[in-house]
């Protein structure tokens, strides 16, 4: 039996804080700390983002 991923492509956060090897986001209601190379150059603090699949991107 093939199991379901639970992981949304595109899912939408909010940049809490963000130094030069890490990024803390908000991500319905969890915080989570990634790689700051996942993050979108020019992304700061307070900027809401969302997955693209690849990387964090401010939302447009």
């Amino acid at each position: 039996m093939e199991e379901k991923s639970s992981c949304k492509i595109r899912r939408p956060g909010i940049v809490l804080e963000l130094d030069e090897t890490s990024a803390v986001l908000e991500i319905e209601g969890r915080t989570v700390r990634v790689p700051a190379a996942k993050i979108a150059a020019g992304t700061a603090a307070g900027t809401p983002v969302q997955w693209d699949g690849t990387m964090w991107v401010p939302l447009r």
